[in-house]
């Protein structure tokens, strides 16, 4: 059973919800409103759905690329203030 709260691998990774989403970012990756309505929620700070981040990773409009970019540094800045921000590698 699909349950994405879950800690359980085999109960939050499923096979069909993954190609279910596949075809929804498909579907709807030229659909300037289903785009508009995301970027207006990721604004808004609400968080995403896997779906929704599928669908603008997916998005191929460049104007709308750019508006994910411009939000997603305006977030970056608002969250990490006008620096650069970087992580360690982890230990092998």
């Amino acid at each position: 059973m699909y349950n994405p709260k879950s800690l359980k691998a085999e109960e939050f990774i499923n096979h069909q919800e993954i190609l279910d989403t596949l075809a929804y970012a498909d579907e709807n990756k030229s659909n300037v409103a289903v785009i508009d309505q995301i970027l207006h929620k990721a604004r808004e700070r609400k968080g995403l759905s896997h779906r929704e981040a599928s669908v603008l990773l997916a998005c191929e409009i460049p104007e709308k690329i750019q508006e994910l970019y411009a939000l997603a540094e305006q977030i970056k800045k608002d969250f990490y203030g006008n620096r650069i921000v970087s992580t360690s590698p982890g230990k092998s």
